[in-house]
């Protein structure tokens, strides 16, 4: 039986992630082969790839294959990889009650009202397409510049960095 050999580069921020998406992908990742290819220098990576295949006894077996490192990754490590932008507004917070009508099984909102009346003229027309249990809220929302209260930014750690791993076996 002919084996065909499978290789493919995934960018990962480690090598536990790189396997794991090796995994999704169709290759269980049971040989880190990192050293024999920094020591070898090989010009052909598809004979490497072979001979490491044959080296680990992995050549005939299917889903299952090896991994190269060719640039490391490193993880956000920050215990708190955010920057807080707090909005601090000024004079009276405005607010306006809404009426939301929403599907009773999931939540899902499917109308507003501005009044009370609004609302179940809305869920009326609503309920003739959806055929489901619908709910109607009363909520309070901010209208104006009151209604951002703060923002909260991504900031990974300096020295995070998403790496090159090349993962090869026969599928």
């Amino acid at each position: 039986m002919l084996m065909i050999m499978k290789k493919f580069e995934i960018n990962a921020f480690g090598l536990e992630e790189a396997k794991a998406k090796a995994l999704e992908m169709g290759i269980s990742v049971i040989r880190n082969v990192t050293p024999s290819f920094r020591n070898e220098k090989p010009v052909d990576f598809d004979l490497f790839a072979e001979e490491m295949l044959k080296k680990n006894k992995i050549d005939n077996a299917t889903g299952v294959g090896c991994i190269v490192v060719i640039e490391a990754g490193s993880a956000d490590t920050r215990e708190r990889p955010y920057e807080l932008i707090n909005n601090v507004t000024e004079g009276s917070l405005t607010k306006k009650r809404v009426f939301e009508i929403m599907k009773k099984s999931d939540g899902t909102l499917v109308a507003t009202g501005e009044t009370k009346g609004d609302a179940i003229r809305a869920a009326k027309n609503a309920m003739k397409t959806l055929r489901e249990d619908l709910i109607c809220k009363q909520v309070y929302r901010v209208v104006g510049s009151h209604e951002l209260a703060f923002e909260l930014k991504y900031v990974p750690s300096a020295n995070t960095k998403e790496g090159k791993y090349v993962v090869f076996g026969n599928c």
